[in-house]
């Protein structure tokens, strides 16, 4: 082969190499990071305060079981004239 076709490879394997190891550095900093992450202590039983109580009557619980508006098959409305 010619030289300058293996220096060529040669230059992308390490171009190669070493967005690897970089992008594997970045992995390893950011796993330390959370590591040394202190979260405030909450209770599992306590709820979540985005959530939000939907009852029976919630009108998006009416909604999914009473269908509004509907259209009709077209082979329906033909047969009433």
């Amino acid at each position: 082969m010619k030289p300058a076709f293996l220096t060529v490879i040669a230059f992308i394997a390490v171009i190669a190499f070493l967005a690897l190891f970089l992008a594997d550095r970045e992995m390893q900093a950011g796993i330390e990071r959370l590591s040394h992450y202190k979260f405030a202590p909450r209770s599992a039983l306590d709820p979540d305060p985005g959530l939000k109580r939907v009852g029976r009557r919630s009108p998006s619980i009416r909604a999914e079981r009473e269908p509004r508006d509907l259209p009709q098959p077209a082979d329906e409305q033909g047969s009433e004239q």
